[in-house]
């Protein structure tokens, strides 16, 4: 046999035994969703123009929710992740543009935004997150606890209040769970949101 008739018959065999061919490597796992924080309704917290600017700070928190994973409270000090769903980003970052976004579309105010937006403004907002998680130790339910303080920046503080909204899910399924988170944001942020106009416009009448 020749080297071309050889070189042929090797090219033979290899074409017939691709299609026996299995792969064993294992399939990839389908990528988990990825789960924003959108902002409330603006338009339902329009109303008379307000004479002051404001500066929203990234909320404050621990590492426990100070990350993209989405928390689940199991057990009475004791925290856990959703293994199926993740936020898109920091949960605090997240909350601080949906914040700021309800601001603008209020548009009630002369600006908003972050210290890189708005280095100086007549009012800061400033918020800690005490709860952000699926707490599943009886009915499972997106609990959501900020604290907020309205202050001049410098450290006087003009008010401060607690907001709180607990929303039963369907289930624990990624989109169940985010659909009560969902809830319970649109709660709170709608009640800082009011709230600091309110609170906003009282300081600056007796400024």
């Amino acid at each position: 046999m020749t080297m071309k008739m050889l070189l042929k018959s090797v090219a033979l065999l290899s074409a017939l035994a691709l299609p026996a061919c299995v792969s064993v490597l294992p399939e990839a796992a389908p990528p988990k969703p990825r789960f924003h924080i959108a902002a409330a309704d603006g338009d339902a917290l329009a109303g008379d123009a307000l004479q002051f600017s404001l500066v929203v700070d990234e909320p404050r928190a621990t590492r426990v929710y100070d990350a993209p994973r989405i928390a689940v409270s199991a057990a009475p000090g004791r925290i856990e992740y959703l293994a199926g769903a993740e936020w898109a980003d920091r949960a605090p970052r997240l909350f601080q543009t949906a914040m700021i976004q309800t601001f603008e579309d209020a548009g009630r105010i002369l600006a908003v935004g972050d210290r890189a937006a708005i280095p100086v403004a007549d009012l800061v907002l400033q918020t800690d997150i005490r709860r952000l998680e699926l707490d599943v130790e009886g009915a499972d339910a997106a609990v959501v606890s900020i604290y907020a303080r309205l202050s001049n920046g410098k450290g006087a503080v003009y008010a401060a209040r607690k907001f709180d909204a607990r929303i039963s899910a369907a289930s624990t399924k990624p989109d169940d769970v985010y659909a009560a988170f969902d809830s319970a944001f649109d709660q709170v942020i709608s009640g800082i949101v009011e709230w600091t106009f309110d609170t906003g416009a009282s300081v600056r009448a007796n400024s």
